[in-house]
């Protein structure tokens, strides 16, 4: 596979997690699965378990409404984005790509 763009990794993974949460309504389930199943994109995502990653935003899950989960999904894919795959783009700048590629977070 050619090495994808950032852009291209970004939308990647947002319609992965797009996909997944449309089908199971978890979000936080969805973005483990989404990690998971896109360990062939980057180097960096090889290996990584969805799960421990999101380990470390567990003083953040506490919340219920839809606009606070998508912040928080929006954090932690910046998170990955940042961590595992490194860039230069700011965390502003990557909120908003993958805020747009986001579909709305609906529980019903």
């Amino acid at each position: 596979m050619a090495a994808l763009t950032e852009s291209e990794l970004i939308e990647r993974l947002c319609r992965t997690f797009n996909t997944q949460f449309s089908g199971n309504r978890n979000a936080m389930q969805s973005l483990a699965t989404t990690i998971e199943l896109s360990e062939s994109l980057h180097p960096g995502l090889r290996g990584l378990n969805g799960k421990n990653f999101l380990s470390s935003f567990t003083d953040r899950m506490n919340v219920w409404h839809p606009d606070e989960v998508r912040v928080l999904v929006i954090d932690m894919m910046i998170h990955l984005v940042k961590e595992k795959i490194t860039t230069d783009s700011s965390k502003q700048a990557l909120s908003r790509e993958i805020d747009g590629y986001l579909l709305p977070i609906k529980f019903w």
